[in-house]
């Protein structure tokens, strides 16, 4: 769940470096977040409570209002 990219193996390639000068702060954020949401659901369909319970803490800790949106998450909206 880092925010960081993390290609180790690419860092010294041209397709690595060119991969790290152009991503955007935004842009690794909207991924962390997006693996948060891949992470809960991965949790919440084993019904690993503990581990979904800590990515709602890493959530807060991003932004208290994503904790909101993964309790309302995958439940159906109302009409």
């Amino acid at each position: 769940m880092s925010p960081f990219l993390s290609d180790a193996d690419l860092g010294a390639t041209r397709l690595g470096q060119k991969r790290r000068a152009s991503t955007t702060v935004a842009s690794a954020m909207a991924d962390n977040i997006a693996s948060l949401f891949a992470d809960f659901a991965a949790a919440r369909a084993a019904g690993q409570f503990d581990q979904m319970n800590l990515i709602r803490d890493h959530a807060y800790a991003i932004d208290p209002e994503l904790v909101v949106e993964l309790d309302g998450f995958n439940y159906p909206a109302a009409a």
